[in-house]
């Protein structure tokens, strides 16, 4: 890595860290961008927040003589998926510009995460209260405005869903009906959306075989999960594909010792007898 980028990422990451700090509650659309200004080292912050709040004064603006809520969201919807030309990319899901918001507002195509961020905070300018719904497999937002609760599918051009509907999408995505549960419809933490996008990017990178920016995320991960199993794992078996069988022995050795009934014990075992072999070590 060059010098100049790697204390790039370091300045990046403090402040990221410092905006979290221990709360559940951020700037998650800050939060999000210098998600983005890591990897885009020329990215300014704060007019992408200004493009933002723009998006927000547009639907403001169409969305303000009308009382009704459904009539109000709609306005918002037509604004930024019919007369902006937002949308879902379905052609290429795995790009991972597509979890960086700077990319989505230029290229006006998203994940249901970041369109989901963008249509929280448009809808709350025209004055909803908002919440983004960490489904599994999918992300919707909830909308309320005098006392009315209406759920968005904004991947799919903000159409209005039901509970029903979300339960229909978390089975397509999944395969899992017991994967929904209706308390998650009360919405997801900041820090939860936080990892969720952390998370999508380390999975696309993992479907590209890029490994080193997979091992990226799992540090940043596990920078504000430290607890988590899954990401020591996964930190040990990228270590392993990039050859530092040292560092990823450490990590799957913590790994089972912290669940050592996991169902994948038995590979990650597997993995570690042939790191132990690698390194001449003797068990």
């Amino acid at each position: 890595m060059h010098p100049r980028m790697s204390e790039h990422r370091r300045r990046i990451r403090g402040e990221l860290a410092e905006l979290v700090g221990s709360a559940q509650g951020f700037d998650i659309l800050r939060a999000a961008l210098l998600v983005a200004a890591e990897e885009y080292p020329e990215l300014d912050v704060e007019r992408e927040l200004r493009r933002i709040h723009e998006l927000g004064q547009g639907a403001a603006r169409r969305a303000k003589r009308l009382a009704n809520p459904f009539a109000r969201l709609d306005a918002v919807r037509a604004y930024l998926f019919e007369e902006l030309g937002f949308r879902g990319n379905a052609d290429d899901y795995d790009d991972p510009r597509n979890s960086f918001l700077n990319e989505v507002l230029d290229r006006r195509t998203g994940i249901p995460l970041t369109l989901s961020l963008l249509f929280a905070e448009v809808a709350r300018a025209a004055g909803f209260e908002t919440r983004g719904i960490a489904l599994p497999g999918h992300f919707v937002v909830g909308c309320r405005l005098d006392g009315r609760d209406i759920l968005v599918d904004p991947y799919h051009g903000a159409q209005v869903i039901t509970v029903d509907d979300c339960r229909q999408l978390v089975i397509r995505a999944t395969g899992r009906p017991s994967l929904f549960r209706p308390e998650l419809l009360a919405g997801a933490t900041d820090r939860e959306v936080l990892i969720r996008m952390l998370r999508n990017l380390k999975r696309t990178h993992l479907a590209r075989d890029e490994y080193g920016a997979a091992l990226t995320y799992v540090e940043r991960l596990l920078a504000f999960a430290p607890g988590d199993t899954q990401e020591v794992r996964d930190r040990g078996f990228l270590l392993a594909h990039l050859g530092r069988p040292g560092a990823a022995l450490r990590d799957l050795e913590a790994y089972l010792s912290l669940e050592p009934a996991a169902p994948d014990a038995a590979a990650v075992r597997g993995r570690l007898a042939w790191l132990r072999r690698r390194l001449g070590r003797v068990n």
